[in-house]
């Protein structure tokens, strides 16, 4: 910042998931890694910042954090820096359209145990694959909440893993779940902790509830499904959470974004800067 209390900050994170992805111009679109999620969006604030600045306004700042594709651990340490400001904006890839709700997350490290022995003599052995699968199916089946503006509750099993051999009973096994949440999330950790069972321990990495934002006047506005550094940032001062580029591409292996959505993304946040220096 360029003084100890600027009036909004400019914010996003740094990291991206793997694999990386070489750098590449065709037609208008840059491909890699990052390309929306989120470097285009750094390169759009920054850009946005400049043009303020060459019109004498330098009330504002800049806050980039890492481990949002993780555990959120940049945005959870960043209220300890004391920073005072009346608003954030926030990049995520949008297509510039600024969001009104995002649905909350809940990340599970489930665990197994069994006892191993050949696959031969169930009466020697136990599965800690099967007890696993056995919770992971009933919470694939549970009926989970749905919302009107922000629709049903979803899962996914990211990683599973145990066993040593077909012919043995698994000694152990584990699973990564993401659950996209739009109700409160301590009632559904509740549940997850009953539908687990005695046999599945849980531990839970990283957990928010849903996010419900006040877009200012006169913009394009959306609801999303993805989890942000929002419901972390939001203790630091109010968020405006928006960014170009399309989430949809975000993760895969023909990330991208337009040049020309870039440039309107350099627009709008000047624009919105503007607005939150004269509110």
């Amino acid at each position: 910042t360029r003084g100890a209390t600027p009036r909004f900050v400019y914010s996003t994170h740094v990291d991206t998931v793997p694999p990386h992805l070489p750098v590449r111009e065709e037609d208008g679109i840059v491909y890699g890694r990052g390309a929306c999620d989120t470097k285009g969006g750094i390169l759009a604030m920054s850009a946005a910042g400049e043009r303020l600045m060459a019109d004498g306004l330098h009330d504002f700042g800049y806050l980039f954090v890492v481990g949002e594709e993780v555990d959120h651990q940049g945005a959870k340490a960043a209220p300890a820096l004391g920073l005072q400001t009346e608003r954030i904006i926030l990049c995520e890839p949008t297509q510039n359209r600024v969001v009104s709700a995002q649905k909350g997350m809940i990340k599970l490290l489930l665990r197994a145990e069994g006892v191993a022995a050949h696959s031969a003599y169930p009466a020697r052995g136990v599965s800690a694959v099967h007890r696993l699968l056995d919770a992971l199916e009933r919470l694939r089946a549970e009926p989970w909440p749905t919302h009107d503006v922000l629709g049903p509750t979803t899962s996914n099993v990211g990683v599973i893993a145990g066993g040593v051999a077909a012919n043995v009973f698994a000694p152990s096994a584990r699973a990564e779940v993401l659950i996209r949440t739009v109700s409160a999330t301590q009632p559904l950790l509740d549940r997850i902790e009953a539908l687990c069972g005695e046999h599945v321990s849980v531990d839970v990495p990283a957990c928010n509830d849903p996010v419900f934002f006040d877009p200012p006047a006169g913009v394009e506005t959306m609801t999303v499904a993805f989890n942000t550094d929002a419901s972390y940032l939001n203790e630091i001062a109010p968020v405006w959470l928006v960014g170009p580029g399309d989430i949809e591409v975000a993760h895969s292996d023909h990330e991208h974004i337009e040049l020309a959505e870039l440039e309107r993304g350099i627009d709008l946040y000047e624009r919105l800067g503007r607005i939150a220096l004269n509110p």
